[in-house]
């Protein structure tokens, strides 16, 4: 009998797969939005299809999950989505940028480079061009926007955006996207 323990999940590198960077995956997380005519096709066979990732099943979130490290940089970006049959608004698909920096220290803004070649304004023209239409976006208890919000028939999908980081002048003005989300409307 084997008792020992499976090995500890490791994120993949660019080394592994070196075609999914940052700005591939979101041109494909963007397909995945564009795909959908209601929200009622986000399936994980849609997913896979579109998608096309090595991903790790979750079955205790009813999905599954990829993480790709950028280790000289500290950044990470996820796909994960789940399709809960019980409970439709658990049902969801995100891609998230997480700098592990930034996770052991909250007052930290490290520079989004290594994961901003697809910044904001190319993430909203692209869900524009797709006919998906602005909404109210949401704002923290002092006015600032937490997260912008596009629909199209059911289909929600939300952007956080921040700025690149905190100088130079050109990186402070630039909008980078630290989640993306399709929900249902």
């Amino acid at each position: 009998m084997n008792t020992a323990s499976p090995a500890p999940y490791q994120p993949s590198t660019l080394a592994e797969h070196p075609e999914l960077t940052p700005e591939e995956i979101g041109r494909r997380f963007l397909k995945l939005a564009d795909s959908l005519k209601s929200f009622d096709e986000l399936s994980a066979e849609r997913i896979d299809q579109v998608m096309q990732l090595p991903m790790v099943n979750t079955p205790e979130t009813h999905g599954s999950f990829l993480t790709m490290s950028l280790p000289e940089s500290g950044w990470q970006y996820s796909f994960s989505y789940s399709i809960n049959p019980k409970y439709r608004e658990l049902t969801n698909a995100k891609l998230e940028f997480h700098n592990e920096k930034e996770r052991i220290d909250r007052g930290l803004l490290e520079d989004m480079g290594p994961v901003c070649r697809l910044d904001y304004k190319a993430y909203d023209a692209t869900l524009n061009d797709m006919g998906f239409k602005n909404e109210t976006p949401t704002y923290d208890e002092i006015g600032r926007i937490v997260s912008l919000h596009y629909s199209r028939n059911n289909v929600h999908v939300q952007i956080a955006e921040r700025r690149e980081a905190n100088s130079p002048e050109s990186k402070l003005n630039h909008a980078c996207v630290e989640f993306i989300s399709i929900n249902e409307f």
